[in-house]
């Protein structure tokens, strides 16, 4: 789910080819023209247009009209997350076994340097650098690193951080001066909240056992944080909506029968607004 740039709507993007816009109370529906699940979306900060990935190398563009159109992807991957840089002129695509494309005018490049499935990115403010965030694990259980950063200039990926730890949501907060990562220990099953300042990262502690975060906003002020969890198997953990002002996380909303995918602010800062599912589970969040 993405808020548009004015804070009028969300648009959601789900299974099935599912698109739709909520306004207020109406949910209007738009034909993706895929049967296929649609995993992520980024709305351009400049034109307001939304570039869309999904599964088997969807891409597709939605524009502030409703019309979609659909893009010749360089992957058949299944795509998991996507965001436009600040100036709108380029967009990061990140999916599984280390896929990694960058979209601008010039088109889609493949960016090597990866291999394990990559869940999250986040462009840092005032900087031309991106937050990439990755599995521990690249298939067959090879060692992977879970946090890269990618520098266009250089068109280069470089891993920063490696553990035993999935790391699935991160983002940078407004000042550009930490980005909170989120995840859990693959071995133990205890969920993982880090601060990363660029080049080292710090555990924030919190009652982790059998908590499962699976994404990450900061509120344009960057007083707070919103995180969410899902659930490994029905029955293991809850869904949660928690905020964290520094110091602390504080759970503000619980449920055994939803479990979160996504989060994200309105740019005024006063609305927050989270994706769930009863089918949701952590590893394909």
């Amino acid at each position: 789910m993405a808020w548009d740039n004015h804070d009028r709507y969300l648009t959601v993007v789900g299974g099935k080819g599912y698109i739709a816009r909520l306004e207020q109370e109406k949910v209007i529906r738009i034909d993706s023209g895929t049967n296929l699940n649609l995993r992520a979306l980024s709305v351009n900060p400049v034109n307001g247009t939304y570039l869309i990935v999904g599964n088997v190398g969807t891409l597709l563009l939605l524009d502030e009209q409703g019309r979609v159109s659909k893009l010749a992807s360089a992957s058949s991957e299944n795509l998991r997350a996507v965001a436009w840089n600040a100036e709108g002129t380029m967009a990061l695509i990140a999916g599984n076994n280390g896929t990694l494309m960058r979209y601008s005018k010039d088109g889609l490049e493949s960016i090597d340097g990866a291999r394990a499935n990559l869940r999250d990115v986040s462009w840092r403010p005032d900087s031309k650098e991106a937050l990439i965030a990755s599995n521990c694990f690249a298939e067959e259980f090879i060692p992977s690193p879970n946090l890269f950063i990618y520098d266009p200039n250089k068109n280069e990926l470089k891993p920063v951080n490696e553990g035993r730890a999935d790391m699935i949501g991160v983002d940078w907060e407004p000042a550009g001066k930490h980005a909170l990562v989120v995840g859990y220990d693959v071995v133990w099953h205890n969920g993982v909240i880090a601060k990363f300042d660029g080049g080292t990262i710090t555990p924030v502690e919190f009652e982790n056992k059998r908590v499962y975060p699976t994404s990450v906003r900061w509120d344009y002020s960057g007083r707070v944080a919103a995180i969410v969890t899902a659930t490994s198997d029905i029955g293991m953990s809850a869904g949660r909506v928690c905020i964290w002002d520094g110091n602390c996380l504080k759970e503000v909303y619980r449920s055994d029968r939803f479990f979160f995918s996504d989060v994200g602010w309105a740019q005024g800062g006063y609305r927050l607004a989270a994706v769930a599912s009863t089918a949701t589970r952590t590893f394909n969040a």
